[in-house]
């Protein structure tokens, strides 16, 4: 009798631990899925598109407010993580699979990751994306990615208008000083490495100011679009045109095979600012002087090829203007 009473009470005691365990996974499980709601929540009201990707089956959940940043619905999407892929911008894929690939490893602790993303209307959009691989089977395999996007196409098109703000100039939209010095760098290491060879010209246009004083600096300005437009005309398109300030010109030949290929692109554009422009109903009449220094014969680096073109070029302006110039030592 008394060791049926023990079964008895250990058979209650044991329903009793059951019951309380059962309970207590029930509520660490509610607790954990309202946890995640109120962060899915609070991304949404931030204005991120959250995705929540089941690793080993290969899909994924987007959130709604993911889908609308990319004017997909909930029919349009499919949970296949490949339908994601397939929405990032060719040139991008490489990247963001290297980097996913570097968190599922476990190489980095989160993903982070800025490209481009197909929407449905044929737009291009910048999103950043974050992401962390939140669980693991015991021996390291992720089973688990939550991650967000969010929209960055504003942020990405204000970088690149203060890019270009900064690297081209703002009248005619040629490059400027900063850039032409940058590209004429890269031209004399690859041609010091390639054993090649490269021009640099530098153009300043005679009989300028007589424009602005007699005409107004708006035909003027006017003026220096038309130049920039014959010069681009004059060269090929693996070359520079840039323009440094006020009237004066660099133009960079990034390869060529004697310092007579340069002489015969500077009487080009000599030729080609000759002829009249038409300004705003006036006639305008000008030339340029044109100095050239050759590399590696008139300078090893960027710097020196600037000074001694420029140095070449008011050796032409002194031999009476609408005319080039090569330099050579003693001028």
């Amino acid at each position: 009798m008394a060791a049926m009473n023990l079964i008895l009470a250990l058979s209650v005691l044991l329903v009793v631990v059951l019951a309380a365990t059962s309970w207590h996974f029930m509520r660490v499980a509610r607790q954990l899925r309202e946890s995640e709601e109120r962060w899915k929540l609070a991304l949404e009201g931030a204005g991120d598109g959250v995705w929540d990707w089941n690793v080993p089956a290969d899909t994924v959940v987007f959130s709604a407010r993911y889908k609308a940043m990319v004017g997909y619905t909930d029919e349009d999407i499919a949970a296949a993580a490949e339908a994601w892929r397939n929405r990032i911008h060719p040139d991008d894929r490489a990247q963001v699979d290297e980097d996913v690939r570097a968190c599922l490893r476990g190489q980095v602790g989160t993903y982070s990751n800025e490209h481009r993303v197909l929407c449905k209307d044929g737009s291009i959009k910048w999103v950043l994306a974050r992401g962390m691989v939140v669980s693991r089977t015991p021996d390291g395999q992720p089973l688990r990615m939550i991650g967000t996007h969010v929209d960055i196409t504003g942020r990405k098109a204000l970088e690149e208008r203060m890019l270009h703000l900064a690297n081209f100039d703002m009248l005619t939209g040629l490059p400027n000083r900063s850039l032409i010095g940058d590209r004429l760098q890269q031209a004399v290491f690859k041609a010091r490495r390639d054993k090649t060879h490269l021009a640099v010209m530098f153009l300043d246009l005679d009989k300028f100011k007589p424009v602005n004083d007699n005409f107004g600096h708006e035909v003027g300005d006017l003026l220096l679009k038309q130049v920039a437009q014959r010069l681009m005309a004059s060269v090929r398109a693996s070359d520079t045109v840039a323009r440094i300030g006020g009237d004066e010109f660099v133009v960079l030949l990034s390869s060529i095979e004697q310092q007579s290929d340069a002489t015969v692109v500077a009487e080009k554009i000599l030729q080609a600012l000759q002829q009249p422009f038409a300004v705003l109903g006036h006639t305008v009449e000008i030339s340029g002087s044109v100095g050239i220094a050759a590399y590696p014969e008139h300078g090893d680096d960027e710097k020196l090829l600037l000074i001694n073109a420029d140095i070449a070029m008011y050796h032409a302006k002194r031999a009476g203007r609408n005319a080039y110039r090569l330099y050579a030592a003693g001028m």
